[in-house]
């Protein structure tokens, strides 16, 4: 018994200060998180504030919402920083990220986060519940081939109610080829200045954190699991708006739009 106790007291603070340090390297990789993103998509917070703007203009304050490819969960804090009352399913497939998302909103009854393979014709199973109010996303639906991501858009249809808002903040580039070139270096120059003063990649935020021991061997099972997404769908807005209209939103349109950035909002009839 003595000896138990003896065994608590030597290795409790080591443990505390294990589990301190995984919580510290998890609120630091949130806010890298934060950082280059809002460095590789300029008006971040002002495309966030206007999906939710669209969403309460057109639905009406949002009670059940859904946060596709949900990364380490910054739709659903600014949802929930807005909207008290609103619970959030937030869904994602990267471990990783998955982890930080969970970490982050650990103990909030609001938040379930769910891994869910969205290039899965089953990714919807389960998640209906009565329909959601508002679905989502931002910088992440490029990356699907066209066959995937009208797969995903109808998949959204199903999970939203009539009335629904489908909100995405994406790479939607300018349709005449000379200004979404200009558009494409004038954001290479930008990001060249501040990688150049030291701010972190997005690449290098991947790699910094796959790096950490305790997510040793992730790596791998990322890339399985984004094999078969191709990258860089950079479809006009339009294209994506027809989609969206094939697949049950009556009203469907870019409302923001900066350079090769935008913000498609749509309705579900």
């Amino acid at each position: 018994m003595c000896l138990c106790l003896g065994r608590r007291a030597l290795t409790a603070p080591n443990v505390y200060s294990m589990t301190t340090q995984r919580e510290n390297f998890r609120a630091e990789l949130r806010a890298g998180w934060e950082e280059q993103q809002a460095v590789h998509e300029p008006d971040r917070e002002l495309r966030f504030r206007l999906m939710l703007d669209y969403v309460e203009q057109l639905s009406g304050t949002p009670q059940r919402v859904l946060d596709l490819a949900c990364g380490p969960g910054s739709i659903t804090r600014r949802v929930l920083d807005r909207f008290p009352a609103a619970s959030v399913v937030a869904v994602d497939i990267d471990p990783v990220l998955l982890d930080l998302a969970r970490d982050a909103f650990a103990g909030d009854a609001r938040v379930s986060v769910i891994s869910r393979q969205l290039a899965a014709a089953d990714w919807t199973d389960g998640l209906a519940g009565g329909g959601f109010d508002a679905v989502l996303t931002a910088t992440a639906m490029h990356w699907f081939p066209p066959d995937a991501l009208a797969d995903v858009y109808a998949g959204v249809a199903r999970l939203l109610r009539p009335g629904g808002i489908f909100a995405n903040a994406d790479h939607f580039p300018i349709a005449e080829p000379v200004l979404r070139a200009a558009g494409d270096r004038l954001h290479e120059h930008d990001l060249r200045k501040a990688f150049a003063s030291g701010v972190e990649s997005c690449d290098e935020w991947y790699e910094r954190a796959y790096a950490e021991p305790q997510y040793a061997g992730l790596w791998e099972e990322r890339r399985s699991l984004f094999a078969h997404w191709s990258g860089d769908l950079l479809e006009r807005d339009g294209w994506h708006i027809d989609v969206l209209r094939r697949n049950g939103f009556e009203r469907a349109g870019t409302v923001w739009r900066r350079s090769n950035d935008a913000l498609i909002v749509a309705v579900k009839a």
